[in-house]
């Protein structure tokens, strides 16, 4: 019988080799800090470089609303008098300190899911465990939570568009003749914006902020230098001039509240974009910087049109000194591409939490920074979003047009954060019910806001609520089918707790274990916290430590590997076959070689185990179910990195492996998580040639008929396509071809 060798640490220089090239690949800090507490008090320098960096990122958006909202307010009545100016720019003023930091600084940005924020962020406080919510309800907050995200997407296929048209257009207040090259630059400002987010928030946000402390400091200046020539605009700082104007106005006032809206547009891009920077941070810029600056050139442009009627066509540029509109032109170019990332790194955040809570498809997802979990990028997204920008721009050819079509989105999902943050308010948080109706107060706000702005639906906001529809559909029929599909394998895959599977496979022999109990276990205290990665195939469960399973540990420093566990794999030219049929329930061949399951559960054997032995009748020699969880760690030091158990005995052995990575740790090798459990844990791995991995393929067949379930037909007719781009739940993972084995499984639903 020829023997393959076994990896372990007594394979001298070529095992030596080994244990260094993993251990420089895996063996790396675990330190990461929590953004949401970040303050000056436990991290000042990390506390600024964040505070600084959400300038460039988040803050983009409101921050170049004063390009458009006092032009659109006014675009149908172009001879404002003094009062009306006063008015429109109170219900600016106060709109932005009610809505963005009272209702969204102080409260809503409380409310975050481990550091993340956005609606996925209140959906998985909903549905955690911490929740008083019944199942039946969690659910249906899981659809509106799609909707939402889905309505935020369509909105950021927009607001790129709008911020660099609305900036370039501002070269025909020099020469009309300009015109030709609007559209042309703007295309190639768009391109450029999406093609650098591969870099990363960190690297954008730190080269967009100087930009971005120039953009605020120049709005702040002229905003002041124009108060001086008309102080009276002051007068807006009063609420009641806000509330008078919409009352004498009627239904004019109703009709601008829509381009009163336009003013706040960046903040549930602000609330999805809390995991890259922290509460902390993007507070104090608001505070100190964007609020001051954006209300001072509001109230200068207020003033301006008091003095200069004939200025309306465009108060912003016509606001600052006439030497200085080029300079003015470009810098307000440059401030709207940043404008954009605030919502494309707010979609990012989104699609990630949707893939790891189960409403997308797996999609990869890059962690850009090995200090802030929260900062990602989105491949696939990215460049959809992109060319969806790019069709918008072409198709509506100007701000103006953009203008109609922007809010509608953003205002539905201000409406349903409200509701969502007051059931966590009462569910998850146990507040009274009298301040969860103090906070609905918001509720009157977020329906006049929409109110106003659905009147703009056939005028060009049905397109942003078209791509939020399709969205909607593809993420409610994953969600849907990825239901269904575990409710069916519950029900009709056999699965065997791995605490029986010795006896079932009749290989329980407790005389001869294949080494001693551990003394002691590894307690959860001293665990990292993990995010569970969601699998179709099998159940996700929490992992208890079993009491007839061994806990293998770690080879000692003293141990070089002669007294490990060794065992002789079969070569495939062996004529050696093992019928195993002591229990009469199952009777299998023993294949030479180590077979591997991935799993996503800790106490059952995954489906594909199961197939593969009702199937072909077959075991490997050694098998090993592996398990991936994700820390919530940039990185996993290699001596945390598995947690192995023992079943059977000593001639069949069965293994499950649990392997951490932390969430910037990409394209896994599965076979250096062997490697790692060869030469940390002495487990039997042979050479990489008689190693065997079996994942899933499950293939969905549509069986419903009859009209009653028509709707629930179509969808998992578009869920098993869906499912069929992604026919592997796992992500980030690195499979070896020739060795794996895909096993199919015909679903019928």
């Amino acid at each position: 019988m020829v023997q393959s060798p076994i990896l372990n640490k007594s394979s001298a220089v070529n095992g030596a080799a080994i244990d260094s090239k993993i251990k420089h690949r895996l063996e790396m800090s675990e330190h990461a800090p929590d953004t949401t507490k970040i303050s000056p008090r436990n991290n000042l320098r990390l506390f600024l470089s964040l505070t600084f960096g959400s300038l460039g990122i988040i803050f983009g958006d409101i921050g170049t609303s004063p390009l458009y909202v006092v032009h659109t307010i006014f675009a149908e009545n172009l001879n404002p008098t003094r009062e009306q100016c006063i008015g429109a720019i109170s219900l600016i003023i106060w709109n932005l300190l009610i809505v963005v930091t009272i209702k969204y600084a102080v409260f809503i940005l409380m409310a975050d899911n481990r550091g993340e924020g956005g609606t996925f962020a209140l959906c998985g406080l909903l549905t955690g465990d911490q929740s008083r919510l019944r199942a039946r309800a969690k659910h249906a907050i899981s659809i509106v939570s799609i909707l939402a995200a889905s309505l935020l997407i369509g909105d950021g296929a927009i607001t790129p568009a709008i911020s660099v048209l609305s900036a370039v257009e501002g070269i025909t207040t020099s020469s009309e003749s300009l015109a030709k090259w609007i559209l042309p630059i703007t295309i190639v400002i768009i391109i450029a914006l999406f093609f650098v987010q591969m870099f990363g928030t960190s690297k954008i946000g730190l080269t967009f902020a100087p930009i971005m402390i120039v953009w605020f400091a120049v709005l702040f200046a002229i905003g002041i230098w124009r108060v001086t020539f008309d102080p009276v605009i002051l007068r807006a700082f009063n609420p009641w001039e806000a509330i008078s104007y919409l009352i004498r106005e009627k239904k004019q006032g109703f009709l601008q509240i829509g381009g009163v809206f336009l003013s706040v547009t960046g903040l549930e891009a602000l609330y999805a974009d809390l995991g890259h920077f922290g509460r902390w941070p993007v507070r104090t810029s608001w505070l100190f910087i964007v609020l001051p600056s954006v209300m001072a050139n509001y109230l200068g442009q207020g003033a301006l049109i008091m003095s200069h009627p004939d200025t309306i066509a465009n108060p912003f540029y016509n606001a600052g000194p006439a030497w200085a509109r080029w300079p003015l032109i470009v810098l307000s170019t440059l401030a709207t591409i940043i404008a954009s990332q605030a919502i494309i790194t707010g979609v990012f955040s989104l699609v990630s939490q949707a893939s790891a809570l189960g409403y997308s498809p797996p999609l990869r997802v890059i962690h850009t920074s090995k200090k802030i979990i929260g900062q990602i990028y989105v491949p696939g997204i990215n460049w959809i979003i992109m060319l969806l920008t790019l069709a918008i721009t072409l198709f509506f050819g100007s701000s103006t047009n953009l203008a109609h079509a922007y809010g509608v989105t953003v205002c539905s999902v201000m409406f349903v954060t409200t509701i969502l943050y007051m059931c966590v308010m009462r569910y998850v948080w146990n507040q009274h019910w009298i301040l969860v109706l103090l906070f609905g107060i918001f509720i009157v706000i977020d329906l006049y806001f929409l109110a106003a702005n659905a009147i703009k639906f056939l005028e060009g906001a049905w397109v942003a609520v078209l791509i939020a529809l399709v969205f909607f559909i593809i993420g409610f029929c994953w969600y849907y089918g990825q239901t269904t599909l575990r409710r069916y394998l519950h029900t009709n895959a056999q699965t065997t707790a791995l605490a029986q599977l010795p006896r079932r496979l009749g290989i329980d022999t407790p005389d001869e274990p294949i080494l001693e109990a551990n003394n002691h276990t590894h307690s959860r205290e001293n665990s990292l916290p993990v995010q569970h990665q969601q699998a179709s195939s099998d159940e996700d469960d929490d992992e208890k430590t079993d009491p007839r399973s061994n806990i293998l540990p770690p080879i000692s420093n003293g141990n070089n590997g002669s007294t490990g566990h060794r065992i002789s794999f079969v070569n495939a030219n062996d004529e050696h076959e093992f019928h195993i049929s002591s229990t009469n329930h199952i009777s299998c061949t023993v294949t030479p070689g180590l077979g591997v399951f991935l799993t996503t559960s800790s106490r059952h054997t995954p489906h594909v185990f199961e197939r593969v032995l009702a199937r072909m009748h077959a075991l490997p020699q050694v098998a090993i179910f592996l398990k991936m969880e994700y820390a919530r760690v940039p990185t996993v030091d290699v001596s945390r990195r598995l947690k192995i158990r023992t079943y059977g005995n000593a001639q069949r052995h069965i293994y499950h492996i649990t392997a951490c990575f932390g969430y910037s740790e990409h394209k896994i090798r599965l076979l250096d998580i062997l490697q790692l459990a060869a030469t940390e844990h002495n487990v039997p791995v042979p050479e990489d040639r008689n190693i065997t991995f079996y994942i899933p393929a499950i293939s969905i067949r549509v069986k419903r008929k009859g009209w009653r379930v028509f709707f629930s037909k179509y969808i998992l007719v578009i869920y098993s396509v869906i499912k069929n781009m992604f026919p592997f739940g796992q992500k980030n993972i690195q499979l070896p071809p020739d060795q794996t084995v895909s096993v199919g499984m015909l679903v019928p639903l």
